[in-house]
C-alpha cells in the first residue's frame, strides 16, 4: 500500500523522465559518468550514473524545464538545458564530454532511494517498470488483480482506482504494452477528484527511434493445476479446460518526427465455473449438488499509438483501442443453478489524444481528450421464472433477462503548469459528457422466493400429493413473495460533470515543501451543483545535509464521491413510468405465474418504484494522513503512516414508503400503514445520509540491492459507519440498503471493508545461473459478514433484516442456537437486531511465483531488453523496483531478465498458490439454510488461482517470449 504523499509536487498522469548516453570525443560511451538533473529556475537536484553502455535514466521528473550537467574524471562539464512536457513519457538527451586539463572526482550514488521532500523521491510513489514488470503476471485480469493487491486499500468502500494514461474509464492494457505502473505520488493534490491511496496510473508504451518488437505465449491446461477441494471431496471428475494467451508488439519510426507503438493480444480461456449447493433430487430429498459447468471466454485487444513531434515546444500523442469479449455461460456461480447461464459479449472501443505545447520556460499546457464508446450484449438460455431459495439456490431462468447497452464517454481535460520562483502552479479543469442507454426486459420472466430449502420441499411434496397452494400455505410453507417487472425495454439518461482546481507546490527551503489548492466539482443529478474540496499537504526533511534521511509528512483533504450512471439508469428505468416491479406476498399461484394485468390491480401486489432524492448531494471524505520515512542504510528505506478518514452524506438506498414502525407483520402481507399510501407501494430512494469511519495504520519496507528488490507492508484497519451490510441483497444496485426503514442507527457497525489486517511481501531475486525468480505472499484476516433472517420483516420487499439476540423471554420456537450465539428469528418492534457484519470469515493466505530467464542471441547492441515482452529499455541510474506501499521508486540496477544481445529468449513458469492452500470465501449467512456457517466455495479476487474459474485451487502457467 502507498506509504503517504502529502508533498506538493507533480501529477501522476504528467510525471516524465529523461534518459539518454554520455559520449566521449571519439564517439565512445562514457561508463561511471556523473549526471545532475536540477529543475529551473529552483528546486532539488537529481543524480545518477551512467551505466556500462554510458546510458543514464532519470524518472518521475515534473513538467518544466530543467538543466542537464554531465561530469566525468578527466572531462570537461557539460551542461545542456531541455524541456520535460509532462505526457509520462521519456525525454532523449545524449552528452557529449570534451577533454579537460584537470580531472574531477566523481560522487558516486549508493542503491537505495534517497529521500527528499520533492514528488519524484518519496519512498512510495514510483510504481515497477522494465523488467521489474516481471514479477507480475501476463493475464490481464490476474495483473490489475495483482496491481490493486499491491497497491494495498484505499479509504472507504470504493477501493483501488485505475487511471490509463490520466483517463479513467478505459480497459486493463496488455502487459506488453505497459511502460510503467505507479501508485499516485501526491494524494492530496487538488487535481484529483479521490484520496492518492489506492490510486493506480498505468502509462503505455510510446514509439521508440528504432524498430523493436516482441511476441509472447502462455498457456494453461487443467492437467497442471490443483483441483479445487469441493470438486476433489465430492469425486465430481473436473471438467477438462485450457488457457491460451497471445501477444505481440511492433515499435519504431514513421517519419524523422514521428513514432508508433502497436500491440496485439488475443485470450482464449477456456475455464469452468463451479457449484457447491443443496438441492433436492428428482424423489424431493435434500441432496448436495457438486458440479462444473465449461465458461468459455475469448478476449482481443488490439492498440496501435503515434507520437508526432509536430514543433519544437508541441507534442501530440495519439491511441486506439479496441477491445472484445464473447463469454458463454456466465452467471453460474456457488449457489446458482446451470440454468441460470447467460450468453454475453463486449465491444469497447477508446480513443485518447494527447496535445502538449511548451508555451514558454515557465509554462506547459496540455489538452486531453477521451472517447470511450461501449455496446454490451446479455441473452439468458432460459427464462422461465426464476427460482429463489434463500441460503440454498437460485435456479429457474435468469432473472437479468436479455440485456443491450450503448454508452459513450466524451472527456475533455486541459491542464496547465506554470513555474515562477520557488512556486509550481497547476490548474485546469475536465469535462465530462456520458449518455447511455439501455434495452432489457430484467425481471420480466418473475421470482419465486422461498424462504427455505424445506419450505421449497414441502410445497413441491404437497403439489405432488394433490393438494392445493391455499392448502399448503395453510400448513405454512409455499413461496413468501413474487416479484414480476414490466413496461417499456428502454431507458436513457444523460451525465454531465466537470471540475476545475488549482494547486500550489511551494519549495519554502531546501528541507521543507507545502502544497495547497482547491477543487469545484458539480454533476446534473445531483442537487448540490457547487462542491469545493480544499487541499492542503507538507513535508518536512529534518537534517541540514542535502541527503535527507528522514521524512516527514502531513496532509488533510476533502474529496467528494460522484452519483455512478448505473444508479441514474435504474432510477429512469424503475421510475414507475418506463417500467415497474410488482411484489406480491405469500402469492398462492405458484408455480405458474398470472399475466402481469393481472397483478396490476391486486390488492396483495405492492408496486415498486426507484427514483433519485431531490435533496441528494455528493457524499466526501475528510481524510488526514501522517507519516514518517526513514532511509535506514543505504539498501534500506521504512515508513510508517497514519491515516483517518471520516465519511458523510454517504449513499445509500431506502424505502421511503414503507409500513409505519408497529403497523406491518409479516403473517399478513395486506397489513402495514404506509406513510404515502399503500397504493404507491415501495418507493427505492437513493439518498446521502450515511456515515463511516475509518483508522488505518501502515508500516513498510523497502530493500534495493544489485541482486535484490524486496517489499513489504502492513496495514491494520478498523473501519465502521452505517452503509456496512452485504450488498448482494440489495436491489439497489452497488448502494448499501437501509434495513429498518425509520432508523438508520441499527445498520452501525463495521463496514464490509473492514478487514482488520493485511499483509504484502514480495520483490525480485537473481538466483544462479541467471534465473530471475519472483514471489509474492498475501495475506488478511478475514471479510466481515451479517447474519440473516430468510424473511421480510419491514414490508420493504427485501430481504437483508437480520435477528435479535434471544433473551430469556423469547419464545422458544423463535430461537435459534448457532456457533455465532442464539438468536430471536421473529424479532418485534421492540427488540434490537444484532448489528451488521459481527462475524469475520476464514483468513487468506496464498504465495504466488514467478520463474524465468532470459537467453541473449545474435549479436551485442547498445541497450538491453527482453524479458517476458518488455520494452527496450536503458539502464543505470535509478531504476524502478516494488517496494512501498505496494509500489514504489527503487534504485540501482534492473534485477536481470534482460540481454544486450539483439535477440532475447525468455522462459518462464507462474506458480498462483504455490502452495496450494485452501482460502475460503465467507460461510453462509442466512438462517435456516442447512449450509449455514458453512463456506462452500473458495475465496475470490487475488486469493483465487485463476479470475472466473473456481474448480482450479493451484495453477501452473508456462510462457515463452521472443524480443529484439
Amino acid at each position: 500500500m502507498l506509504t503517504i504523499w502529502m508533498c506538493g509536487g507533480a501529477y501522476a498522469q504528467r510525471l516524465g523522465g529523461l534518459q539518454g548516453r554520455v559520449i566521449d570525443p571519439s564517439g565512445a560511451v562514457m561508463p561511471g559518468a556523473s549526471v545532475v538533473v536540477e529543475p529551473q529556475p529552483s528546486g532539488l537536484a537529481r543524480t545518477v550514473q551512467s551505466d556500462g553502455e554510458g546510458h543514464y535514466r532519470v524518472t518521475g521528473l515534473t513538467a518544466g524545464r530543467y538543466q542537464v550537467t554531465a561530469e566525468a574524471e578527466g572531462f570537461q562539464r557539460a551542461v545542456k538545458q531541455v524541456a520535460i512536457s509532462g505526457t509520462g513519457r521519456f525525454v532523449t538527451l545524449d552528452i557529449d564530454l570534451s577533454i579537460a586539463a584537470q580531472a574531477q572526482q566523481v560522487v558516486v550514488q549508493g542503491n537505495a532511494p534517497l529521500l527528499d521532500v520533492s514528488p519524484q523521491s518519496n519512498a512510495s510513489a514510483v510504481a515497477v517498470s522494465g523488467n521489474n514488470m516481471n514479477a507480475l503476471s501476463n493475464d490481464p485480469d490476474e495483473l490489475q488483480n495483482q496491481i490493486t493487491t499491491l497497491a494495498g486499500p484505499s479509504v472507504g468502500a470504493s477501493g483501488a482506482e485505475i487511471y490509463v494514461n490520466g483517463m479513467t474509464g478505459s480497459d486493463m492494457p496488455p502487459k506488453s504494452a505497459i511502460r510503467e505502473i505507479r501508485v499516485n505520488s501526491n494524494p492530496f493534490t487538488a487535481e484529483n477528484d479521490r484520496l492518492g491511496y489506492g490510486r493506480i496510473d498505468i502509462f503505455t508504451k510510446p514509439g521508440a527511434a528504432a524498430f523493436h518488437g516482441d511476441a509472447s505465449s502462455e498457456y494453461n491446461d487443467s492437467v497442471m493445476n490443483a483441483v479445487s477441494t469441493f470438486l476433489s471431496a465430492s469425486n465430481v471428475p473436473p471438467p477438462s479446460y485450457h488457457t491460451w494467451l497471445w501477444d505481440a508488439d511492433l515499435s519504431g519510426p514513421l517519419w524523422k518526427n514521428a513514432s508508433f507503438f502497436f500491440d496485439f493480444q488475443r485470450r482464449n480461456i477456456n475455464r469452468a465455473s463451479l457449484v457447491n449447493t443443496d438441492i433436492l433430487d428428482s424423489s424431493l430429498n435434500v441432496v448436495p449438488y457438486v458440479t462444473s459447468v465449461l465458461n468459455p471466454r475469448i478476449l482481443t485487444n488490439v492498440s496501435p499509438h503515434v507520437d508526432i513531434q509536430l514543433s519544437a515546444n508541441n507534442t501530440l500523442s495519439a491511441s486506439y483501442r479496441y477491445y472484445a469479449i464473447s463469454d458463454r455461460n456466465d452467471g453460474i456461480d456457488t449457489q446458482s443453478l446451470p440454468s441460470q447461464a447467460y450468453d454475453r459479449t463486449f465491444h469497447h472501443q477508446n480513443v485518447q489524444i494527447i496535445d502538449t505545447q511548451v508555451l514558454s520556460p515557465r509554462l506547459i499546457n496540455q489538452t486531453f481528450f477521451q472517447y470511450l464508446h461501449f455496446h454490451n450484449t446479455q441473452t439468458p438460455q432460459d427464462f422461465s421464472p426464476t427460482i429463489q431459495v434463500l441460503g440454498a439456490f437460485t435456479g429457474g431462468g435468469d432473472s437479468s433477462g436479455t440485456f443491450n447497452r450503448s454508452e459513450t464517454h466524451y472527456t475533455i481535460q486541459n491542464y496547465s503548469t506554470l513555474t515562477f520562483r520557488k512556486h509550481q502552479i497547476e490548474f485546469g479543469g475536465t469535462l465530462l459528457d456520458l449518455p447511455r442507454s439501455e434495452s432489457t426486459n430484467g425481471g420480466f420472466n418473475g421470482t419465486f422466493t422461498f424462504n427455505s430449502l424445506t419450505d421449497y420441499q414441502k410445497t413441491l411434496q404437497g403439489l405432488q400429493n394433490g393438494m392445493t397452494m391455499a392448502q399448503i400455505q395453510a400448513a405454512g410453507y409455499g413461496p413468501s413473495q413474487f416479484s414480476i417487472t414490466g413496461g417499456n425495454l428502454r431507458a436513457s439518461i444523460n451525465r454531465i460533470d466537470g471540475d476545475l482546481f488549482v494547486n500550489d507546490d511551494w519549495s519554502v527551503t531546501p528541507h521543507l515543501m507545502a502544497s495547497y489548492g482547491l477543487r469545484f466539482e458539480s454533476e446534473n443529478y445531483v442537487s448540490r451543483k457547487f462542491n469545493w474540496a480544499p487541499r492542503i499537504g507538507v513535508s518536512w526533511g529534518l537534517g541540514r545535509s542535502s541527503n535527507t534521511k528522514t521524512v516527514l509528512r502531513a496532509g488533510w483533504g476533502i474529496f467528494y464521491t460522484h452519483l455512478d450512471d448505473d444508479h441514474m439508469i435504474i432510477a429512469q428505468r424503475m421510475n414507475g413510468i418506463n417500467q415497474r416491479t410488482y411484489l406480491v406476498n405469500n402469492p398462492d399461484f405458484y408455480p405458474t405465474p398470472p399475466p402481469l394485468s393481472e397483478l396490476t390491480g391486486a390488492a396483495t401486489s405492492v408496486p415498486t418504484t426507484f427514483q433519485i432524492a431531490p435533496n441528494l448531494v455528493f457524499p466526501y471524505d475528510m481524510d488526514t494522513a501522517v507519516s514518517v520515512e526513514r532511509q535506514l542504510s543505504g539498501s534500506t528505506t521504512a515508513s510508517l503512516t497514519y491515516v483517518n478518514s471520516r465519511g458523510v452524506h454517504q449513499f445509500l438506498a431506502n424505502d421511503i414508503n414503507a409500513p409505519l414502525p408497529g403497523t406491518f407483520n409479516p403473517a399478513d402481507p395486506t397489513s402495514g400503514v404506509r406513510p404515502l399510501g399503500n397504493a404507491a407501494g415501495n418507493i427505492y430512494n437513493y439518498e446521502s445520509t450515511a456515515i463511516y469511519k475509518q483508522t488505518q495504520l501502515v508500516a513498510n519496507i523497502h530493500v534495493q540491492t544489485s541482486r535484490v528488490s524486496l517489499f513489504g507492508y502492513y496495514v491494520f484497519n478498523n473501519a465502521h459507519g452505517e452503509a456496512g451490510l452485504n450488498l448482494q441483497s440489495s436491489p439497489a444496485g452497488e448502494f448499501s440498503f437501509q434495513t429498518n426503514p425509520y432508523d438508520l442507527s441499527q445498520d452501525y457497525g463495521r463496514t464490509s471493508f473492514d478487514i482488520r489486517h493485511r499483509v504484502v511481501i514480495g520483490g525480485s531475486f537473481v538466483a544462479p545461473y541467471a534465473f530471475r525468480l519472483s514471489p509474492m505472499l498475501i495475506a488478511s484476516s478475514g471479510q466481515p459478514f451479517s447474519i440473516q433472517l430468510p424473511q421480510d420483516i419491514y414490508g420493504t420487499g427485501v430481504y437483508d433484516a437480520r435477528p435479535a439476540p434471544a433473551t430469556a423471554s423469547t419464545p422458544p420456537a423463535n430461537v435459534v442456537v448457532t456457533k455465532y450465539g442464539s438468536f430471536n428469528t421473529a424479532p418485534g418492534p421492540n427488540d434490537t437486531p444484532i448489528r451488521p457484519n459481527t462475524e469475520t470469515g476464514p483468513n487468506n493466505f496464498m504465495l504466488n511465483v514467478r520463474l524465468s530467464r532470459t537467453f541473449g542471441l545474435g549479436p551485442k547492441v547498445g541497450e538491453k531488453h527482453g524479458g517476458e515482452g518488455s520494452a527496450p529499455e536503458t539502464e543505470g541510474g535509478p531504476d524502478h523496483g516494488l517496494g512501498g506501499r505496494g509500489l514504489s521508486s527503487g534504485g540501482g540496477t534492473s534485477l536481470g531478465g534482460a540481454t544486450n544481445r539483439r535477440y532475447a529468449l525468455t522462459l518462464g513458469v507462474s506458480v498462483l498458490n504455490a502452495l496450494n492452500n485452501v482460502n475460503l470465501a465467507t460461510p453462509v449467512n442466512v438462517l435456516g439454510s442447512p449450509l449455514f456457517g458453512q463456506s462452500i466455495a473458495l475465496a475470490t479476487g487475488v486469493y483465487s488461482a485463476q479470475v472466473g474459474n473456481p474448480v482450479a485451487n493451484r495453477l501452473v502457467d508456462v510462457g515463452v517470449a521472443l524480443s529484439f
